[in-house]
This record gives C-alpha cells, sequence and structure tokens, in this order.
C-alpha cells in the first residue's frame, strides 16, 4: 500500500486520542479481509418518481444495506430522500428489491435513515447479507464502502435535474434511467474509504431516537485514498480508482454507507454502523455521524426501527407488501396470469384499485406469451404455456420496457430465456 493518507498530526489536531499505527494496521487488515467480499457491497436506493424541486441526482440516490432474515423477509436500511415521491428502489450487486406501498415515500419524509421490508424482484441472484456487528467502543480505523465517485465524475449534462437521468414525464420527474444505472453500478466493488471512528455515544434515554450514535472523521479529497483503492480494486477493477479525484467533498448521496472495521485482526470483519449525517469542516475532514448495525432477526429490527423513531414507517411497509400478495391473488385469480404483475403497480389495501392497475400490464404479458409462441411455432417448439411464462415471469418488466403499450424487449429476453442459442455471438 502507498503512503498512508493520514499522520499523528492530523489525529492531534481532530482530538482523537489514539495513535497513527492503531488506525493504519486496523485499515490495512480491515481491507484485506473485505476483498472480493460480496457482504460489503453496500446497496444503493432511490425512488421511481421524485420531486420536481430535485436539482441534481446526489439530492435523490441514497445508500444502505439490505438484510434476509432467517425467515426470509428482505429489509432495505438506510439512507432516505425528502424528494422521493413513489416506489422505493434498492440495488445490492445486480439484485433488484422494491416497496411501492401507497404514501410510504410520504411516511419518510424527514427521515435520513429508515427500514423498510423490501420484495426481491430478480429471485435467480443470491442476496448477500452484511456482516453483523457493534458500535466501537474506542477510536479506531474503519472502512465506510460507497459508489459515490462513479456520479461525481459524471459530467453535468448527466448529473443535473431534469436531464439524462431523470427527466420530465407526464408532469413527474421519473427516475427509470438513473434506477438503471444504480442497478449496473451495484455489480462492481465499491470504493473504501478510510474512517477514523472514535467513541460511540451510549443511547441514555427512552424516546426515540434511542440507537447508540457513533461519528467519525473522512479526510477529502477522496483522491488522497488512491493507494487504498488500489490495494482494493484488483485486477480489471482498479482503473475505476481514478474516479476519486472527483470526489472532492462531502455529499449528502453518502448518507446510509455502511461503515466496517476488524479491532482485532484475528478476528472477522464487522459492521458498525451506517451513515446518518455528515458535515465538511475547515481542515479538510468530514464529520460523519453514523448510527448503530442494525440487526438481522424481523422482531429486532421492529426493535430497531422503534429505537429510530421510524416504527411507523416501517408498519406501513409491512403493511403494504402483505397488501401486495392479497393483490397478487386477485390478480392471478382475475386475469389467469402470475402473480408477477403485482411487483410493477402501487400496493394498496383496495384490491380493485390493484387489479384495476394491472390492466397494462396484463395486455403486456399477453401480448408477449402470444408472439413468443408464435415464434416457437414456426421452429416447431411445442412447449406448453406454463413454461414460456415461467421464463416470462423471470424478466423483469421495468428493466426492458420504457413504455407498457410497446415493449419488443420483453419479447426478446423470454425468447432468450426458452432459446438462448439464438442470441449466442457469431
Amino acid at each position: 500500500m502507498e503512503k498512508f493518507p493520514i499522520s499523528e498530526k492530523d489525529l492531534k489536531m481532530l482530538n482523537v486520542n489514539t495513535s497513527i499505527d492503531i488506525i493504519k494496521d486496523t485499515v490495512t487488515c480491515t481491507l484485506t479481509k473485505m476483498k472480493g467480499d460480496m457482504r460489503f457491497y453496500p446497496a444503493l436506493a432511490v425512488s421511481s418518481i421524485v420531486s420536481k424541486a430535485v436539482k441534481n441526482i446526489f439530492q435523490v440516490i441514497r445508500h444502505g444495506v439490505v438484510i434476509q432474515t432467517p425467515k426470509g423477509n428482505y429489509y432495505y436500511i438506510g439512507g432516505a430522500s425528502e424528494h422521493w415521491e413513489s416506489s422505493i428502489y434498492a440495488f445490492q450487486a445486480s439484485v433488484k428489491f422494491r416497496n411501492n406501498t401507497k404514501h410510504l415515500a410520504d411516511k419518510m419524509k424527514g427521515r435520513n435513515v429508515v427500514v423498510i421490508k423490501v420484495r426481491k424482484i430478480n429471485s435467480e441472484l443470491p442476496q448477500f447479507n452484511p456482516v453483523e456487528g457493534y458500535l466501537p467502543l474506542e477510536p479506531t480505523g474503519a472502512i465506510m464502502t460507497n459508489y459515490l465517485p462513479e456520479f461525481t465524475i459524471l459530467p453535468t449534462t448527466y448529473t443535473e435535474v431534469p436531464g439524462r437521468l431523470i427527466y420530465e414525464s407526464n408532469e413527474h420527474y421519473t427516475a427509470d434511467v438513473l434506477s438503471k444505472i444504480l442497478r449496473a453500478i451495484s455489480t462492481r466493488p465499491p470504493f473504501p474509504y478510510m474512517v477514523i471512528a472514535t467513541i460511540s455515544k451510549q443511547a441514555t434515554f427512552k424516546v426515540p431516537p434511542a440507537v447508540q450514535r457513533g461519528s467519525a472523521y473522512v479526510l477529502f479529497p477522496a483522491s488522497v485514498m488512491d493507494g487504498l483503492c488500489k490495494f482494493f480494486l484488483v485486477g480489471s477493477f482498479e482503473k475505476y480508482c481514478s474516479e476519486l479525484v472527483s470526489n472532492t467533498s462531502y455529499n449528502e448521496a453518502i448518507v446510509g454507507a455502511p461503515v466496517f472495521t476488524s479491532l482485532d485482526c484475528s478476528k472477522p470483519v464487522s459492521l458498525i454502523g451506517l451513515v446518518s449525517d455528515g458535515e465538511m469542516l475547515s481542515n479538510s475532514f468530514v464529520r460523519i455521524s453514523f448510527v448503530e448495525p442494525p440487526p438481522h432477526t424481523d422482531e429486532e429490527i421492529l426493535e430497531y426501527a422503534e429505537r429510530l423513531g421510524i416504527r411507523d414507517v416501517l408498519e406501513l411497509s409491512i403493511r403494504g407488501e402483505e397488501s401486495a400478495k392479497k393483490g397478487a391473488r386477485a390478480i392471478s385469480s382475475a386475469y389467469g396470469l402470475s402473480p408477477m404483475i403485482s411487483n410493477y403497480i402501487t400496493w394498496s389495501e383496495n384490491e380493485d384499485e390493484i387489479v384495476r392497475e394491472a390492466e397494462p400490464y396484463v395486455k403486456l404479458v399477453r401480448s408477449t406469451i402470444e408472439q413468443v409462441k408464435e415464434e416457437m411455432k414456426k421452429m416447431g417448439d411445442n412447449r406448453p404455456m406454463e413454461v414460456i411464462e415461467e421464463c416470462l415471469i423471470r424478466q423483469d418488466i421495468e428493466e426492458n420496457c420504457l413504455e407498457i403499450e410497446i415493449c419488443d424487449d420483453l419479447y426478446l429476453a423470454t425468447l432468450e430465456c426458452l432459446h438462448p442459442e439464438l442470441f449466442k455471438d457469431e
């Protein structure tokens, strides 16, 4: 690893009572253990529709983690934006999660960090739980993983709103293009930012927010961590370290980013918290605040949300997901098609409303199935419709269709699932 980015002088200036050797050893040990492990990939989150008050993409991008509990439920725990206005998407290592609960985005306003139940969309891909953890009781070195340089490196035409990634449609600002970019970026290893974690503050009060909180310092510009980045992003990914130069100060899109450390190199790396806020100091350092790491069971996650003061948000997301299950059964009963259509419509308690909203998707699915059947008939493939439908439900309608009325890509993706040999590169 090249020259370490901070010195003993920096620690004294920040009034951090530890040695540079401890920070360096902990950071090096933590980075070494994290290499190539997808449990340390953060999630990226955004809303499908955002407020027309938004001026740039950083106002609506957030980081976080996705946890699968022993009961098989999924939860997004991470940053939230006051500009989110519709369905919530989270992407972790290419896996897509969502919650379409009606009014959920409104309920989240004013909360920096949220806990919501989400549904896994592309079920064939594996999901990686973050490691469990604890807040540090003494100053130490740590690593904050994030994707911020992937966005700060972009030209203004991509980051401004309205622009190429968020544009006006039907009197709204839609983030469908941005969400596809987030999913693609989530497949790559994140950037490792070195963090100086200080002693955590114990929660002694009973009313929310009553979680333990930690604070830490991050040095900017991020390019000072080029050596750490090249140590972590090896092989073909090392080239992305050049993007660090574009990230020169604190950015709200970092909210929700996970922070990891290994206090003892003989022990596993632990998650010590999620970024909840930050401010740029006058000495090139950012002081970040983070909340204690989330638990991994349904019951404990509910208690965690209670302590954060966001239990109402979590409970609404849970009710919405239950409504989606009922709506899926109603869609299947009304149209005789896969309930997967419920993934793309608003989750409300009104089943009739869900069934009505499903109509354009039903038309799309039926027409796609007919197209595929006709092509298969030409090839002498007489497999039953259930097989076609099974392939179709593996596809993400939003990923393949910019417009519901016209969507040749969904037909092609379904046909490729059935006959991959037709799509092999010559």
